[in-house]
């Protein structure tokens, strides 16, 4: 999995809303269309609704997977085993997004 690193920006409550609208109607979700934007790259072409749903559904998952393992190894909650399962669960949230992306490719 690859590892990134978030970057913070400060925005007026209207450049925000206007960046999630346009993010939206690309189809993307905000962070990912900022990046496309900053750094020139083609916006992807736009999915239907459902695949761009469960992309957005699965982002979520992987985030709280990705949260609770942070949390818990803070505490010392997990085990190694327990560790590994829950990076495992974030890779294959990852894979899936990526195949609903891109399409199966295999």
């Amino acid at each position: 999995m690859k590892r990134t690193k978030r970057l913070e920006l400060q925005l007026h409550d209207a450049e925000r809303s206007e960046i999630v609208r346009r993010a939206k109607a690309a189809g993307l979700c905000a962070a990912t269309f900022v990046r496309f934007a900053a750094l020139d790259y083609p916006m992807p072409t736009k999915r239907i609704n459902v695949e761009a749903e469960a992309v957005a559904a699965l982002n979520r998952i992987g985030s709280n997977l990705n949260q609770i393992a942070k949390s818990a190894n803070k505490v010392g909650l997990l085990d190694a085993a327990q560790e590994r399962l829950l990076s495992q669960l974030a890779a294959q949230v990852s894979e899936t997004v990526t195949t609903i992306q891109h399409g199966n490719k295999s």
